[in-house]
């Protein structure tokens, strides 16, 4: 008998699949041997919902009405502060970029240093620094070392920045210059350009339409005493939020909040301008012509402020089709490199803004293919398969949202602004909670299939039907092992 000769395939079969039946008694033995607490142990290893434990949040309201969130986290010898006021640009009334003006003059020192001055003191401590306007709300971010020797004289150069303002003849120049480039770059950007027609479109005549940088004729006539009197009315502890995460104790970040609101002005806080419902709007879309390769693709509808009792519903079907979107139009039929679907937290109006590039002869097809695949979605609604992967998703990215101060400052100035509960899963239960059927009747009481407002930014060229999906590739097993081993 030759042992070196092979056996053919058919007692190769026969032969792996004898082992393999072997192999699985064997196993199916030793687990029914097995006793019950392991089992058990097992069953408690499926990836079902992780278990987090997740940080304790603070909050208290100081003597003139300034709200504090804090987070203790000693795992760095750090601190992060952010403190935010009720202070955008729907705020600036008749002087459109008012409110950016005075943001961008705390660049430019205080009353007591000029901005190199105050630019050399906090580098000297390695603190780093941000601010930023928005149509809502304007914020300061500070990032320090725990340690007192640091701490204290950076929170001193901190606090001096923001209650004692230079807003000198000269910085006013210079910031009035820097928003007039940037309503520059602006007007030469797609993406901004689309933008401001569908908020005229969908907010007409509404402070939130405007450009947070006002216009060059409002900037020209801002002057020092409309600056001043901003200043004093919009920067008053009752008017700010603050948010603290890091390695201080309690005590200090106590301390460390009511040093900062005693010094800033006294006053209300400010009432929210009135916000006009946003009118209902029949489809419409606006080409811009512009010579690039590709064509950006924005369109939008209002959707639901964030402390709306539908928003977690609007958000959870935001997420699943920007899922489908992304699946069709960049998986499918390669023509975008990604779709971009969002809501943005706000108080006031709240868009639902879709945006893609795709080449220029795709355009007026991927604008078609999306309102088709929304009118289904608004019919159909979800699957159950699809909800269950995004609350799987939103679970096991919980962690994430308390991963570092970073992160959960950013939370807490959300979880602080919207007045939500004081957990940082608030948001992720709400939708856990939430059914196919309660989505389905969620998106159809505030959107529409006819409701987008697009904008195209590309060139006018001939259109082309959209590519066929690509069809999923398939394996054939023509042999029970590999050819080559």
């Amino acid at each position: 008998m030759n042992l070196n000769k092979p056996l053919p395939v058919a007692a190769r079969c026969a032969l792996y699949a004898a082992l393999l039946l072997a192999l699985v008694t064997l196993c199916t033995r030793t687990q029914a041997q097995a006793p019950a607490p392991q089992l058990q142990s097992l069953l408690e290893l499926s990836p079902t919902a992780p278990v987090t434990r997740l940080p304790a949040i603070r909050a208290w309201k100081l003597a003139q009405g300034t709200r504090v969130l804090f987070v203790e986290n000693h795992n760095l010898a750090m601190f992060d502060l952010q403190i935010s006021f009720a202070a955008g640009s729907n705020q600036d009334g008749d002087s459109p970029g008012l409110a950016a003006t005075v943001l961008s003059l705390f660049n430019e020192g205080s009353a007591l240093k000029d901005a190199n001055a105050l630019a050399e003191g906090f580098d000297r401590l390695g603190v780093a620094l941000g601010n930023g306007i928005s149509k809502e709300q304007s914020f300061f971010t500070l990032r320090s070392l725990s340690a007192p020797h640091i701490r204290e004289p950076a929170m001193h150069l901190f606090t001096e920045m923001l209650a004692r303002p230079g807003f000198t003849v000269e910085g006013q120049r210079r910031v009035k210059n820097e928003l007039l480039t940037q309503l520059k770059k602006d007007h030469d950007d797609p993406h901004a350009l689309a933008r401001t027609l569908i908020y005229d479109e969908l907010y007409p005549g509404q402070a939130v339409a405007r450009s947070r940088y006002g216009t060059a004729e409002s900037l020209e006539r801002i002057d020092q005493a409309q600056l001043v009197n901003f200043y004093r009315r919009a920067y008053t502890a009752a008017n700010a939020q603050i948010v603290i995460v890091g390695d201080l104790t309690l005590q200090q970040a106590q301390t460390l909040s009511r040093s900062l609101a005693n010094a800033l002005p006294a006053g209300p806080a400010l009432t929210r301008p009135h916000a006009v419902a946003a009118p209902s709007t029949r489809g419409k879309t606006v080409h811009i012509e512009d010579e690039a390769s590709h064509t950006l693709l924005m369109m939008a509808q209002n959707a639901v402020p964030t402390q709306h009792p539908d928003w977690a519903a609007i958000r959870a079907g935001n997420i699943m089709f920007s899922h489908i979107l992304n699946g069709d139009l960049r998986e499918d039929r390669s023509i975008t490199y990604g779709v971009l679907s969002d809501i943005p937290n706000a108080q006031g109006p709240a868009p639902w803004v879709i945006s893609l590039n795709t080449p220029s002869r795709y355009s007026q097809g991927a604008l078609a293919r999306i309102k088709a695949l929304f009118a289904q979605y608004l019919e159909e609604g979800p699957s159950e398969i699809q909800l269950n992967d995004v609350k799987q998703h939103l679970l096991r990215a919980l962690p994430q949202h308390t991963a570092s101060n970073l992160e959960m400052r950013n939370e807490l100035s959300i979880i602080g602004r919207f007045n939500q509960p004081l957990t940082f899963d608030y948001k992720n239960r709400q939708i856990q909670a939430l059914t196919r059927e309660q989505i389905k009747a969620a998106m159809n009481r505030h959107l529409r299939a006819d409701g987008w407002v697009s904008v195209t930014v590309g060139p006018d060229v001939v259109q082309q039907p959209l590519p066929d999906p690509i069809a999923p590739q398939t394996v054939t097993a023509q042999s029970c092992m590999p050819a080559n081993r």
